[in-house]
């Protein structure tokens, strides 16, 4: 037999032993080599319960200077493990998903999507979805209903994190994670091709080796948020900016590599293609008490009981400041602004109150710095955090130095480099999850309006949350009883009916009270608290005050993950009143 024909037979054996293994071919999508970069515009929807001139809205998102817009956030249902959507009240009744995707028409190119997650979600949920191919057939299922109804162009996954057991995972989630993505992306392919699939990310290098094989998810997407910010915080028990571009002189242990370059840039040597990496501003501070006023310098001693500095007068959150509300303190004049000449950022002080932040000169230096190192773009967290109002000046002035610096910037192309992993480092093989059963989903473009119901489009699991008055989301678990069957025939778990306007839900008086004693419950160390006394109601401080809230369907107050669950959940520790009261938000 001569060598090109013996070739072509070592090709069909192997491509026939494939097939009859169940493998299934790997989708690599194309990076942003050549084409101009992305400005990425994330929306954080709790923002419309801010108060005065912090309530934003989707009507103020400046739409023509993103490329795309990412609504935030739905979760898990860890009853029928379908998307659940968060705030139905705002979202659905109030129309605001619809809202938001008609931005299209004041910007054709904007890509409108939708992020699943946040830090307000926890891990657990996540973990456990993942890890059985059921429960991933049901959420995928779900989410292509969901985008086809409300005519998102993709989503956004913002897990934190796969594999971290301080946030509900396990060891196997980096497998389970890949094969979710996987799936997701083979379903997407089937049903439109132009949906998007993005990723935000961390750069702590133990996340990543913890949860993310990093080669190929990053084929998988269409580009990854790296979340550059949140690199300090009053945890770290010195007062430092969040965002340093680069290691510093006193940056040591754990710290000398989590700055914005080297953590993306590790995201780069792990193998993920520059082309694919959009890297995350920060429009807000961390903010801190000083243990001594007159040592100002960054790695400055604080009280760390304090839990961060003092809120802001529209965020209301401790430790944490937009944009807006730190540049209003500048104005006053009352505040000292200095500069950290090696990390590249601005902090300020006064009194015994420091704050680490980014302004405009700080963002234009990282946008120079993305075009130097090929990145794909930049994105934000979060749109509703920048001077929209103008108080300060120029309105959208951090936005500005984002899409003048990105609007105009191609993307270099990007040779790819040889994969020199050893075989013990490489995941398990793709294989096709038969339990995921599309039905009658339609695989073109809907033409049905948002907001009606189509018979393939199927419920759409909803919780009736508290409103939401800080820097994050409500973490929440479906928990009404369950009434209806899903569209995935192998899976036991159901879709739960939507609660209406007018039932007794979260927002009715009879839900929702002052406790008749406020000293029995402190809201300056968390947010949550069970109920000394009751399975089925727990405490949620807004605003410095706790409210009593009664759970629905049956269902008990989990404090440690959270949510109420039934009572035969084998996390639920109420039931033995063995209640913990210990671990903060």
């Amino acid at each position: 037999m001569d060598k090109p024909r013996s070739l072509l037979s070592l090709v069909l054996v192997s491509l026939a032993l494939s097939i009859s293994s169940g493998e299934s071919a790997e989708i690599h999508v194309e990076g942003q080599g050549g084409k101009l970069a992305k400005n990425v515009c994330y929306f954080s929807n709790w923002a419309t319960y801010r108060e005065g001139i912090g309530k934003y809205t989707v009507d103020d998102i400046p739409v023509d200077k993103c490329t795309h817009i990412i609504y935030s956030f739905i979760g898990v249902s860890n009853v029928t493990w379908e998307a659940l959507v968060l705030d139905p009240e705002l979202d659905v009744d109030q129309k605001n998903f619809d809202k938001f995707v008609s931005l299209k028409s004041k910007n054709p190119k904007v890509k409108a999507m939708v992020a699943v997650g946040g830090w307000g979600e926890g891990g657990k949920k996540y973990s456990q979805m993942v890890a059985v191919p059921q429960k991933r057939a049901s959420f995928i299922v779900s989410v292509v209903r969901l985008l086809q109804k409300y005519k998102f162009d993709g989503l956004d996954l913002d897990w934190e994190y796969p594999g971290a057991s301080d946030r509900g995972g396990s060891y196997s989630d980096k497998n389970n994670f890949l094969d979710f993505v996987r799936e997701l992306r083979t379903t997407f392919h089937k049903v439109n091709k132009a949906w998007e699939i993005t990723m935000a990310v961390p750069l702590a290098k133990f996340r990543l080796n913890e949860g993310y094989h990093v080669p190929e998810l990053c084929k998988l997407m269409n580009a990854v948020h790296v979340m550059a910010y949140d690199l300090r915080g009053n945890w770290v028990g010195y007062a430092d900016v969040h965002t340093p571009l680069y290691k510093r002189p006193f940056d040591q242990y754990g710290y000398e590599m989590l700055n914005v370059n080297d953590g993306s840039t590790l995201w780069q040597d792990m193998g993920c293609s520059p082309d694919k990496l959009v890297i995350g501003m920060a429009f807000y501070g961390r903010s801190y008490i000083l243990g001594d006023p007159a040592n100002t310098k960054p790695g400055a001693y604080i009280v760390k009981y304090e839990n961060g500095g003092d809120p802001g007068e529209y965020t209301k959150a401790r430790g944490f400041m937009s944009y807006y509300e730190i540049c209003l303190r500048l104005k006053s004049g009352n505040w000292t602004r200095k500069y950290d000449e090696v990390g590249k950022v601005p902090y300020m002080f006064y009194g015994k109150n420091w704050i680490g932040y980014e302004d405009a000169d700080s963002l234009k230096i990282k946008m120079d710095w993305i075009k130097q190192k090929g990145f794909a773009g930049a994105m934000n967290w979060a749109i509703d955090m920048d001077d929209f109002r103008g108080v300060c000046g120029t309105r959208d002035v951090l936005i500005d130095v984002l899409w003048n610096s990105m609007q105009s910037y191609v993307v270099p192309k990007v040779t790819a480099k040889p994969d020199n992993r050893p075989e013990w480092q490489l995941p398990p093989p793709s294989s096709e999850n038969p339990n995921i059963n599309l039905g009658q989903i339609s695989t073109t473009t809907t033409t049905w309006s948002s907001g009606t119901t189509d018979p393939s489009s199927g419920p759409v699991t909803t919780w009736r949350p508290p409103r939401p008055t800080s820097n994050q989301p409500p973490s929440s678990t479906t928990t009404a009883t369950p009434t209806t069957t899903t569209d995935v025939p192998e899976t036991t778990t159901t879709a739960v009916t939507e609660y209406s306007s007018t039932s007794e839900d979260y927002f009715s008086s009879s839900s929702s009270t002052t406790t008749e004693d406020p000293t029995s419950v402190d809201c300056s160390k968390q947010d949550f608290h069970p109920h000394p006394t009751d399975c089925s109601k727990y405490y949620w401080c807004v605003f410095g005050k706790p409210y009593e809230h009664a759970c629905p369907g049956g269902t008990e107050w989990n404090q440690e993950g959270r949510y109420c669950g039934w009572p035969t959940d084998p996390n639920n520790k109420c039931a033995s009143r063995d209640f913990d009261d210990s671990n903060a938000i």
